[in-house]
C-alpha cells in the first residue's frame, strides 16, 4: 500500500500542472513608473528639512513596515518624513528568518478549520512575495525547501496542501516534486533514514531583510521622502484640538530636538507601539501583543548549499527549518515561549540549547552537534494585534490599523511577505482620515516601482566586475547581490589590493566576501556607528560574532575617516559594539559567567604551568591558540598519543569561541580533562540548563499558536 501511495504521489507531483482553482490574478498597473526626484541625500540635508518643512505624512519607525509606509507615500508624491530611533531594520525587521514565505503553516490551519481568513493571507502572502521579487530582484531569490514525510499517509496529505498552496501561487511559481526516501537523503544526508518515507520539495523566497529594509527607506529618499535615523521621538505635538499634529525627536548622536510637524502622524513602531500610545493617549488599551522567536547560525555543512529543510511535525513534537544563507546555516523552530518578561532582545543559553536539543532529535544519531559550531545567535519579538472587536472585522485577521483618539495612525502586524501591501494600506487610510491630496491616487509599489539598484541588474551582472574591474568572483557575486546595479559605483572606489590578483577589493576579513570600500559605501548609506555597519551593512555579526569583533579596529578606522572620529570616539564606538555582539548576537549569553562556569579539576601549580604554557602559545597575543597547540602541549605532559575521541568529548562539552580556537578558560578545561581522563565533570553545564529549563517549564510547554503571525517561518 505504501509504494502504491509513493508511485502515486510522484507521479501526481510531476504530471499535474495549474488548474482553474477561482482565483484571478492581479492585473498589471498601467501607471507609468514615477521617476526618482535626486540623488540619495546626506543625513544631514534631512536634518535641515525638517525644520522647514510641513509634512503631509510623518512615518515613526524605520523597520520593513515603517519603511514601506515612506516608500509607498513617496511614489505618491505626498511630503513623506521617517524617523527611526535606532537603525533602519535594527529590531525584528533584521532579524527574521530570511524567508519571503507564502504560510504553508497558515494554509494548514485554513484547510483544517476552513478558515477563510488563513486563506486570505495566505494567498496576500503568495502574492506579494512575488511583488517583493519585482520590487527587489537582486535582494531575493527562491530557495528549494525540502519538506520530509515521515509515515506513508503524509504523504497524500502534504501533495494535497502543496497542490493547493502551488495553485493560489501566481503563474510563474515553480512548482513542487516529489522524492523517495534514498533521493531525500542524497539531498539532505543528515537526516534520519529510519524515520523517513520521502520527501517534498517546494520552493519559497529568500532574502536578506536588513539590505531589504535599508533599500526600501533609501529608495524613499530618492523619490523624496526625508528620512533619519537614530531620531528617538520624546513626545508627540499637538495641536490647538488637542490632536496630533508631528513629533519631537531628539537626535541620538548630538542630543539636538527637531520638532517636526506633519498632517498626518503614523505609529509604525513594530511591538514597541503602545509606548507611542501612550504618548497619544495616557488611557489607551493595550493594541499590540508579541512573541519571541530566536534563530541559530551554524556552519555550512548543517545544510546542502541550495536547499533548505522545514519540517513542521518531527516525530519530537517540534517544528524546526534549517536554511542556507550567505554560505551559513540558519536554525530556528516555529513554537515560541510564552509568558516572555519585559526585556531588551538579548538570546539566553537556553535559547540555544533548546535550539540544539531540536536539531539533535532530528539529524541522524552519529552526526555530533556541538555547541561549539553556534557561531551567532539573535532573536526578535513578533508584533502582534491583541484580539479584538476590531481585529475580528479584519479580512486578514493578522494586523490592525486604528486611527487613535487624538487622530494618529498606529498600524500592528505584519510579516516580510507582507509588509508592502500593509504599507499600501497605511498610507491609503492616511490619505482618508488626514484629507491628503497625493499627485497619485493608487500604490504604483506593486507593479511599477523597483527599489534603487534593481534597474539594469541581471543575475550575470558579476562577471563584469570580474571583467573590468579584477575582481574576485565571490566578492562580485556578493557585491551584485547587495547593491544591485550601484556595485559598479563601490568596485570604482575600491582600493588597488596590491596584488597581481585581485586587482582592486581589499578584504575584511579572509573568509568573507566584504571588502574595505563597502565601509565607505555604508557610511553614505546613513551608517552612523559601528553597529550599523558591522551588523546591518556588512552583515557580518549576525554570521559570526568572533569574525566581526575581529574586524571591529579595521572597520572603526575606516569609519572614523568619513565621520572624521576622535581616538577616543574610536574607543568609545568598539566599546558598544562590543556589548552589543555580547549581549545580542550571542558572543555571550545572557547567563553570568559564574552561574556557567564549570570547575576545573586540577591543583593551583597545575594551572599556573597550564596557564604560562598557554601564554607561550599564543605569541600575537591574540587569546586563542590553536588545537593543533593543544595536541602539542598534551605531548609535553608525556603523552605519546593523542586521545583524540577523548579531545573531541571535551571540544564538543566546551565553548570553544571559534572553530579550532580555545581560549585560555577552555584550554584549562581541555588540560583538566586530560588530567582526570574522562570528560563527566563536563556535563555540570547542561545539568544548571536542565534545572533553569524545569524552573521555567511554564514556558516551555506552552507554545504559541501561529494563527494571524502569517506563517510559521
Amino acid at each position: 500500500m505504501a509504494k502504491i501511495i509513493q508511485m502515486a504521489v510522484m507521479l501526481g507531483s510531476s504530471k499535474l500542472g495549474h488548474g482553474a482553482f477561482g482565483f484571478d490574478e492581479r492585473q498589471a498597473d498601467s501607471t507609468p513608473v514615477p521617476q526618482m526626484k535626486r540623488e540619495l541625500p546626506t543625513r544631514k540635508m534631512c536634518l535641515e528639512a525638517f525644520k522647514r518643512t510641513h509634512y503631509d505624512i510623518l512615518i515613526i519607525g524605520g523597520g520593513a513596515v515603517g519603511s514601506g509606509c515612506a516608500l509607498d507615500a513617496a511614489t505618491r508624491g505626498l511630503k513623506t518624513a521617517l524617523v527611526e530611533a535606532n537603525d533602519f531594520g535594527s529590531g525584528t525587521s533584521s532579524k527574521s528568518s530570511k524567508l519571503l514565505h507564502g504560510g504553508l503553516r497558515d494554509l494548514e490551519q485554513a484547510i483544517s478549520r476552513l478558515d477563510v481568513a488563513a486563506f486570505r493571507r495566505v494567498r496576500c502572502s503568495l502574492q506579494e512575495r512575488s511583488h517583493i521579487g519585482k520590487l527587489a530582484p537582486h535582494l531575493s531569490q527562491p530557495v528549494p525547501i525540502l519538506l520530509p514525510v515521515h509515515h506513508w499517509w503524509q504523504a497524500p496529505l502534504y501533495y494535497m496542501k502543496l497542490k493547493i498552496y502551488h495553485l493560489m501561487a501566481p503563474k510563474a511559481t515553480r512548482s513542487f516534486q516529489y522524492l523517495s526516501a534514498d533521493d531525500a537523503l542524497e539531498v539532505f544526508p543528515m537526516l534520519r533514514r529510519q524515520e523517513l518515507f520521502g520527501a517534498f520539495v517546494f520552493y519559497e523566497g529568500q532574502h536578506d531583510d536588513a539590505r531589504m529594509c535599508l533599500s526600501v527607506a533609501l529608495t524613499a529618499a530618492r523619490y523624496g521622502a526625508d528620512i533619519c535615523n537614530h531620531m528617538k521621538v520624546s513626545r508627540l505635538i499637538k495641536n490647538k484640538d488637542g490632536n496630533v499634529a508631528g513629533a519631537e525627536a531628539v537626535d541620538q548622536l548630538t542630543g539636538k530636538k527637531y520638532s517636526i510637524r506633519a498632517k498626518v502622524v503614523v505609529n509604525a513602531t513594530g511591538h514597541m507601539s503602545d509606548s507611542l500610545r501612550q504618548m497619544e493617549d495616557s488611557e489607551a488599551k493595550p493594541l499590540c501583543t508579541r512573541s519571541w522567536s530566536s534563530i541559530i547560525v551554524m556552519p555550512r555543512f548543517y545544510c546542502p548549499e541550495e536547499v533548505g529543510v522545514f519540517d513542521p511535525h518531527t516525530p519530537s513534537g517540534r517544528s524546526i527549518f534549517f536554511l542556507p544563507w550567505q554560505g551559513h546555516t540558519l536554525v530556528g523552530s516555529s513554537d515560541e515561549p510564552l509568558n516572555l518578561p519585559e526585556q531588551d532582545t538579548q538570546p539566553t543559553e537556553t535559547d540555544v540549547q533548546s535550539l540544539l536539543d531540536c536539531v539533535k532529535h532530528f539529524v541522524t544519531p552519529n552526526f555530533d552537534v556541538r555547541r561549539c559550531d553556534v557561531l551567532a545567535v539573535w532573536g526578535g519579538y513578533k508584533p502582534l494585534p491583541v484580539q479584538s472587536d476590531t481585529l475580528h472585522h479584519t479580512r486578514f485577521k493578522n494586523h490592525v490599523i486604528q486611527l487613535g483618539p487624538r487622530n494618529m495612525l498606529s498600524i500592528v502586524g505584519g510579516t516580510w511577505s507582507s509588509f508592502r501591501v500593509l504599507a499600501e494600506k497605511t498610507v491609503n487610510a492616511a490619505i482618508r482620515y488626514g484629507d491628503l491630496s497625493p499627485l497619485r491616487k493608487e500604490s504604483v509599489t506593486a507593479e511599477s516601482c523597483k527599489l534603487d539598484g534593481a534597474s539594469g541588474w541581471s543575475p550575470k551582472m558579476f562577471i563584469r566586475l570580474v571583467q573590468d574591474f579584477g575582481m574576485e568572483r565571490d566578492v562580485a557575486e556578493h557585491l551584485s547581490n547587495t547593491y544591485g546595479s550601484n556595485a559598479f559605483k563601490v568596485a570604482v572606489s575600491a582600493d588597488s589590493s596590491g596584488k597581481a590578483w585581485p586587482i582592486v577589493g581589499k578584504r575584511l576579513h579572509s573568509e568573507f566576501p566584504y571588502i574595505e570600500a563597502e565601509v565607505k559605501q555604508g557610511v553614505r548609506d546613513f551608517a552612523c556607528t559601528l553597529e550599523d555597519m558591522v551588523a546591518r551593512r556588512l552583515r557580518v555579526a549576525f554570521l559570526n560574532v568572533q569574525v566581526a569583533e575581529e574586524i571591529l579596529p579595521q572597520v572603526a578606522n575606516i569609519m572614523a575617516k568619513e565621520l572624521n572620529w576622535s581616538r577616543d570616539q574610536i574607543k568609545k564606538q568598539i566599546r558598544q559594539t562590543r556589548t552589543f555582539l555580547n549581549s545580542q548576537m550571542g558572543q555571550l549569553t545572557k547567563e553570568s559567567a559564574s552561574q556557567m562556569s564549570i570547575p576545573i579539576k586540577m591543583s593551583v601549580r597545575q594551572v599556573r604551568k597550564f596557564a604560562g604554557q598557554f601564554r607561550q602559545m599564543d605569541d600575537n597575543n591574540t587569546g586563542y591558540v590553536s588545537i593543533a597547540d593543544c595536541c602539542k602541549a598534551m605531548k609535553t605532559m608525556g603523552v605519546k598519543e593523542v586521545p583524540v575521541d577523548l579531545m573531541h568529548d571535551v571540544l564538543r562539552d566546551i565553548d570553544v569561541h571559534a572553530q579550532g580556537k580555545v581560549n585560555l578558560y577552555e584550554f584549562l578545561l581541555l588540560m583538566s580533562a586530560i588530567v582526570q581522563g574522562n570528560t563527566e565533570y563536563l556535563r555540570y553545564a547542561r545539568l544548571y540548563l536542565d534545572h533553569k529549563r524545569q524552573m521555567q517549564g511554564s514556558n516551555f510547554p506552552t507554545v504559541m499558536q501561529m494563527e494571524r503571525a502569517g506563517g510559521g517561518l
